[in-house]
């Protein structure tokens, strides 16, 4: 299975384009998440040609890049996804505390569901909500998108998607309870 990491979004709410390059818990987000998902298969970081610093910083760990357009995060998604083939995982490069647990669970649910795209979502205070996190089991189009079915789950700390300050400050305090 492949797996890109998805880091190519203007990081305009946290002020900082590169912001999976941002350190978390002493290391990149980026480089947390990579060394999560690298144990299900081989591993592509997705970007646009503005980030500089996280196409360094995929080459020099070892991971083939994927250059998007950036126009936004599905139809980055969709990019990468013509490059590289199904079956792949897609993950956000700004999810510092996601676990393996996580992903394993996720993909054991997931195999269970014959849709060609299986997205997971998380529930908070009564609202749903994307967690950035896809498997897509093959490339079929219906009306230009794939057709996918959803898998909620409730919220924990491990989805924490650092878009804000806000976010961040959440992350950092949390990697002093680890």
């Amino acid at each position: 299975m492949n797996i890109v990491i998805m880091a190519g979004g203007m990081g305009s709410r946290l002020s900082n384009p590169n912001k999976p390059l941002v350190n978390v818990c002493g290391r990149p987000m980026i480089e947390h998440v990579a060394s999560v998902v690298s144990a299900f298969g081989k591993t592509y970081v997705a970007t646009t040609v503005r980030h500089t610093e996280v196409i360094n910083w995929a080459r020099q760990h070892g991971h083939e890049v994927l250059i998007t357009s950036g126009t936004s995060y599905s139809k980055d998604l969709l990019e990468s996804l013509l490059t590289v083939g199904a079956p792949t995982m897609f993950v956000p490069g700004d999810t510092p505390l996601i676990t393996r647990e996580l992903i394993r669970k996720f993909l054991t649910m997931a195999a269970y569901v014959t849709s060609p795209m299986i997205t997971l979502m998380y529930e908070k205070d009564g609202e749903v909500g994307f967690t950035g996190i896809s498997l897509v089991k093959r490339l079929e189009l219906m009306h230009g998108i794939i057709p996918w079915t959803s898998l909620v789950t409730p919220w924990t700390t491990e989805l924490l998607n650092v878009n804000t300050q806000e976010d961040l400050k959440l992350a950092l305090r949390l990697c002093k309870h680890e």
